[in-house]
């Protein structure tokens, strides 16, 4: 983090389903901007509403806390999700180091479970492409968070 950098963390509501995800409401850590917006500075593990480097609108409730409202600036960026199959766990460096080839990004919320950004810049249909394989092999399965190619 640069110095003088405020990172504030931001609320998201998450819609549970069958006990997943095994959470109601997951933070992010976002930086405020001077406009007022907050730029989203990691990778959301269970939101379907923003994705990392988004600039978003945030509104302050009686919990003192500040929850997401809406996006200002979409970054473009899409989130997918990984999560390794016991079969898969001694391919996970080499997925990561392809995710990694691809352009992406990622951060591990376990040793099986991660987040990946998808920049705007990088070829969505190639990263889906690849994690199928590696799911039609039984290592992995995925999902997507917001998909916004």
């Amino acid at each position: 983090m640069n110095q003088g950098q405020v990172m504030d963390k931001i609320m998201l509501r998450l819609t549970v389903v069958d006990d997943y995800p095994p959470v109601a409401s997951e933070g992010v850590w976002a930086e405020l901007q001077p406009d007022g917006l907050y730029r989203i500075a990691n990778f959301p593990f269970y939101s379907q509403d923003v994705c990392y480097d988004d600039e978003v609108a945030v509104q302050v409730e009686a919990d003192g806390l500040k929850w997401f409202r809406q996006v200002g600036r979409s970054s473009g960026n899409s989130t997918l999700r990984v999560v390794f199959f016991k079969a898969g766990r001694e391919r996970i460096a080499e997925v990561l180091e392809r995710i990694d080839a691809l352009g992406c990004r990622w951060e591990g919320m376990s040793q099986a479970f991660f987040a990946v950004n998808v920049p705007a810049s990088v070829s969505l249909d190639s990263v889906l492409e690849y994690l199928q394989a590696c799911f039609d092999q039984d290592w992995l399965d995925y999902e997507s968070g917001l998909l916004r190619q």
